[in-house]
This record gives C-alpha cells, structure tokens and sequence, in this order.
C-alpha cells in the first residue's frame, strides 16, 4: 500500500484555504476606498473598458475544490489519482491566480495613488502551495520490505563448497 500522505493534503488545503481567504482582502486601494474580489471592477486597458463581476468567485470554486482534494489526500490519504487530480487543479488555479491579479493591476493603473492589495498577491501564490504538497503527495513511494531468508533451491548447475563444476557437455 501507498504510504500516508497527510503533509501533502495539509499544503493543499491551506494553500486552497488561503485563496479563498484572499478573496475577501483588499486587492486594490487607493483614495481612501479599498476593494476586494467580490467587489465589481471596471476598469480600462488600451482604450477598451473591461467590467469584471465579483472576479473572486473564480478562486473561491477552485479553492472549495483543491480544499475537497486536501481533505481527501488526509483522511484517505493513499489515493494517487486524487493527488494527481489536485496538481491539475492546482495548476489551472495557478493560471486564474495570475489573472486575478492582473485584473487587480489593471484597476489600480486607472486610479492615481492606488496599489494592489495583499489579497490579489495572494491569489498566484496560495496555488503554488497546494500545487507543492499535490507534489508532495505523488512523489511518497512504497516502502522497500526487505526480503526474507529465501528457501529456494541450489541451481542444479552450482557446485557444493570446495569442487569445481563439471563441464556442461560431460556426460
């Protein structure tokens, strides 16, 4: 059987628990107002104007499922499809982490004084958490059971201690 693999489901669920945490932090502020994903975005980005609806509902979906995963990889723990699962996961959330922040950059060039906040940085980074323990969880190997004292037969072809072996073709 596989090897537990709880540390592995551990770094999934809290990098999942912190994407969606990271929703409801500021992602921009600037002018005494603050933002956060489940706010409305409008913003503008080479002469075009971009509306973005509550954008941190995507992290949260991805984050409930990496979370399911974490939680899986821990009470069940050898299930090497489930981590697999979760890499892919981890992966596509990696990619709407990145976007997640863009959006956040893309509001904070429309408004003078305005930066990005903590919770659109973490966005890109909580992923790469569950993706190192999805990691972790596929690289457990099986532990090596040594072998014990065999009952196998001499070769007929071995020679007792102290002779030498006929030749094959002796007969």
């Amino acid at each position: 059987p596989r090897p537990d693999v709880k540390v592995g489901g551990i770094l999934v669920a809290v990098g999942a628990l912190l994407s969606i945490i990271g929703v409801f932090l500021p992602w921009a502020s600037g002018g005494g107002a603050s933002v956060n994903g489940m706010d409305d975005f409008i913003f503008v980005s080479d002469g075009d104007l971009y509306f973005a609806e509550s954008p941190g509902t995507v992290p949260i979906v991805f984050g409930v499922i990496m979370l399911g995963l974490g939680i899986a990889l821990i009470l069940a723990g050898r299930v090497l499809a489930v981590a697999i699962i979760a890499i892919v996961g981890a992966v596509i959330a990696e990619f709407i982490g990145l976007a997640m922040i863009g959006i956040a950059s893309g509001l904070t060039d429309d408004v003078v004084g305005a930066d990005v906040g903590i919770g659109a940085i973490i966005q890109p980074i909580a992923p790469l958490l569950s993706l190192a323990g999805a990691i972790v969880a596929t690289s457990k190997r099986r532990r090596m059971v040594p072998a014990g004292p065999t009952t196998a037969a001499p070769s007929p072809s071995a020679a007792p201690s102290g002779t030498a072996a006929p030749p094959p073709n002796a007969g």
